[in-house]
């Protein structure tokens, strides 16, 4: 290939590459690539199949000319998947990894005929698309709609040049599609724990207000002191617990366990405590506890 040749077929590949910089979705980049290899590259019809379960399936079509038969063909690629076994070209090129030129597949016992017969092909080049070291798929291209035309060595090194940038710009579409959807299930997790989490609140403050209550019940039946109106006025029954356990010695943990409260909850009815009865510590908070309630006594 002339030089002046290999130069532009290298521009046309970075200029088809060029319209896959931005991110998209796979669909779209799919799209673009074989448009941008037909535009740029000198192609007429390109085709991406992905390589499922040792099968070739047709993905994505573009042609030049008559789009309603190329949506027919890719139809046709779909049902009818090329399989590569030992006898076909593809086969390979797949070992190989690297880019093929079939001069005339309909005379060729190797070329898979049950496709290459609805397509009409002349002659085409195909090269693997091997993002992260492994095969993910071939792109088909050649020039049918140029019927003085069929392709040579030159397309063959230019598919081959595309298809490892194609690879990759798919390969990432791929990945920021995958985490789209994880950030949407991530949202839709969030917004289910946040639902189950105000549930949960609600059912605790129920179950709040009937601790309370059943405190309320077991002092009213003698198993505390009821203060009087003064010390009602300044304590929470849960805080005159927590005084009375103070009094008893017991320490945060203690009160804690004892309440089945958090420690840190307890520590919280302590401070709450010492404030309300102006003490600046636990003894000083006991002994004016002790003090209101000897005043009923009297």
């Amino acid at each position: 290939m002339a030089v002046a040749d290999e130069t532009q077929t290298l521009a046309g590949v970075q200029r088809a590459l060029a319209e896959l910089r931005e991110s998209a979705t796979a669909g779209t980049v799919m799209d673009r690539g074989l448009r941008g290899l037909c535009t740029h590259c000198g192609f007429t019809r390109a085709v991406l199949f992905r390589l499922q379960d040792s099968e070739l399936i047709g993905e994505a079509i573009h042609f030049s000319e008559q789009p309603e038969w190329a949506a027919e063909l890719l139809l046709e690629s779909r049902r009818t998947r090329l399989p590569l076994t030992h006898m076909v070209l593809e086969t390979e090129m797949l070992r190989r990894r690297t880019a093929g030129l079939v001069a005339n597949p309909q005379d060729d016992s190797r070329a898979f005929l049950p496709l290459t017969q609805p397509f009409r092909t002349r002659s085409y080049v195909a090269a693997p698309l091997i993002p992260d070291g492994h095969v993910v798929g071939f792109v088909h291209a050649d020039r049918y709609f140029e019927p003085e035309r069929d392709v040579d060595e030159r397309d063959r090194l230019c598919l081959a040049a595309f298809a490892e940038g194609f690879a990759f710009a798919l390969h990432r579409a791929v990945l920021l599609d995958r985490l789209a959807q994880q950030r949407l299930e991530l949202r839709r997790l969030l917004a289910e724990a946040g639902e189950v989490t105000e549930h949960i609140g609600a059912l605790g403050a129920h179950l709040g207000r009937a601790e309370e209550d059943l405190h309320a019940s077991l002092r009213s039946a003698g198993a505390h002191q009821v203060p009087d109106e003064r010390l009602q006025s300044l304590l929470t029954p849960r805080e005159v617990e927590v005084v009375e356990l103070m009094a008893e010695g017991s320490t945060n943990a203690a009160i804690a366990r004892q309440l089945v409260v958090s420690e840190q909850t307890a520590k919280t009815h302590v401070s709450h405590v010492l404030r309300k009865l102006r003490a600046t510590n636990r003894a000083e908070a006991v002994s004016r506890y002790h003090a209101l309630t000897a005043r009923r006594d009297r």
